[in-house]
């Protein structure tokens, strides 16, 4: 992970949303959707922070698989987590 990481961060990307494992693709999209819809409501937010506002609404959704840290823990950002 760390090297194709660093290997994009080296063409110039300022972050990166990784996951360390294999993810569901459903709670994938709800997470990113969410942390993109949050960027866009508040254009102070970071990515960073993005990210974890909907990683505490997947465990706050009452879904006990959504809430389950599988499917929200895997992911991490990488590099410029701030605006």
């Amino acid at each position: 992970l760390s090297g194709l990481a660093r290997a994009f961060i080296y063409a110039q990307a300022r972050a990166l949303l990784v996951s360390h494992w294999e993810v569901d693709s459903n709670a994938a999209v709800k997470l990113i959707t969410t942390a993109t819809g949050e960027i866009a409501r508040d254009k102070n937010t970071g990515r960073a922070e993005a990210l974890r506002r909907a990683m505490l609404g997947m465990i706050d959704s009452g879904n006990a698989k959504e809430a389950h840290p599988s499917t929200w823990a895997p992911f991490v950002v990488v590099g410029e987590g701030a605006r």
